[in-house]
């Protein structure tokens, strides 16, 4: 409509230089090239209309910009995560300020042909990967750890295991794995693998196990310094294959309140992720050791 306006007023001053016949000519030929034309995309600001590339691409980079309800950032492709995820994924949210702990689940599967390195994962991933942690063969678990919730949760890493702060009084004792930032606040992760060769865990090992876990996750809240004070800790449990998970959900139930408080266990089901639990295995195979 601007353009057209412009137009008109400069048509009717040539109309006024020359006889009507000629002008009446000129200003036919001026609105059929207006009508002709392609309507800009560029408003008179200059810059782009960036709603009409939008609406044009309807494929997986529309909207890419805006992380959808389920807290996986849109903006990311789909498989920015190494491995396939499936199950609950953008759920834990709600549960995030709940004061009752939560227990949920999801799958994550590796095939042949993937490869754990650096440049498979997320910018926090890769800096997980290049750090030392405390000690152990954990590394690969914490960093998948990170990975899940930066693709379900939008977490952003703060802080490593060697790098969250405790205070200098409060002695020695359990240590927490990462410290993320979601939705703006911070929120510590502990990792641990549930998992014992052939013929697996029993459940009393398995609720063993949790137990610890749990009772190590009170231990560092209560020692971590004000700098890096969490609003809760997650504990991530990661197992193999659906039998794994039930395994965790039959002992849940008998575990103390106390030692629950209110965490948030998270329990991932791996197929193919052989190198989570011993380290070696090509991705798409089961670790055997």
């Amino acid at each position: 409509m601007r353009f057209t306006s412009i137009f008109s007023v400069r048509i009717a001053s040539f109309f006024t230089a020359l006889v009507l016949p000629l002008g009446l000519a000129l200003a036919a030929a001026g609105l059929a090239s207006a009508c002709s034309s392609t309507p800009s995309t560029t408003p008179a600001s200059g810059v782009p209309d960036a709603g009409v590339v939008a609406d044009a691409a309807p494929g997986p980079t529309a909207d890419a910009d805006v992380a959808d309800d389920g807290g996986v950032d849109a903006a990311e492709d789909p498989q920015d995560i190494l491995g396939t995820l499936s199950g609950s994924c953008g759920v834990l949210g709600p549960m995030l300020h709940a004061t009752a702990p939560s227990l949920v689940d999801n799958g994550l599967t590796f095939v042949a042909g993937e490869h754990y390195a650096a440049d498979t994962l997320s910018a926090d991933g890769q800096k997980m990967y290049a750090q030392p942690n405390a000690g152990g063969t954990s590394v690969e678990s914490e960093v998948m750890s990170l990975e899940v919730l930066h693709y379900c949760e939008d977490a952003s890493l703060l802080a490593t295991e060697t790098q969250v702060r405790y205070s200098a009084d409060a002695g020695s004792g359990s240590i927490t794995d990462i410290l993320v930032s979601i939705g703006g606040e911070r929120y510590g992760v502990s990792v641990t693998r549930a998992y014992k060769p052939s013929p697996g865990m029993t459940d009393d090992q398995v609720k063993e196990l949790l137990e610890t876990k749990l009772r190590g996750i009170q231990s560092s809240t209560a020692r971590v310094d004000a700098r890096d004070r969490w609003v809760k800790q997650i504990l991530h449990v990661f197992v193999i294959g659906q039998a794994g998970v039930e395994g965790v959900k039959r002992v849940w139930p008998t575990i103390a309140d106390a030692d629950k408080v209110d965490t948030i266990v998270l329990v991932t089901a791996t197929t193919g992720g052989g190198f989570i639990y011993c380290h070696t295995p090509p991705l798409g195979s089961e670790c055997t050791l």
